[in-house]
């Protein structure tokens, strides 16, 4: 749901990519080297816009939203919203 989340605001506002970029660069300098293909792919997905990749529910697309930088680019206040409402339906 936050990467569903991040994906509107991208559609919406393009210039995100930049900071969603910016991020993953800055990743680069202090993240483990193991998890550096996840990171070009992302480079990739960002600058095609491939969302449809992004937001894939296989076990690929599971492992590359473990190394997202998109959940980043949601308010806080949105972020806290939407892992409110999946434990409350992990509770029912």
């Amino acid at each position: 749901m936050l990467h569903m989340e991040a994906v509107k605001m991208l559609e919406a506002d393009p210039s995100l990519a930049i900071q969603a970029l910016a991020t993953l660069a800055h990743w680069e300098k202090f993240v483990s080297i193991q998890s550096k293909p996840l990171r070009d792919r992302w480079v990739e997905i960002i600058i095609k816009k491939d969302w449809a990749l992004a937001l894939e529910q296989s076990e690929r697309g599971n492992q590359l939203r473990q190394a997202s930088p998109l959940a980043t680019l949601l308010p806080k206040e949105v972020r806290i919203s939407i892992l409110q409402s999946m434990r409350s339906q992990e509770l029912r």
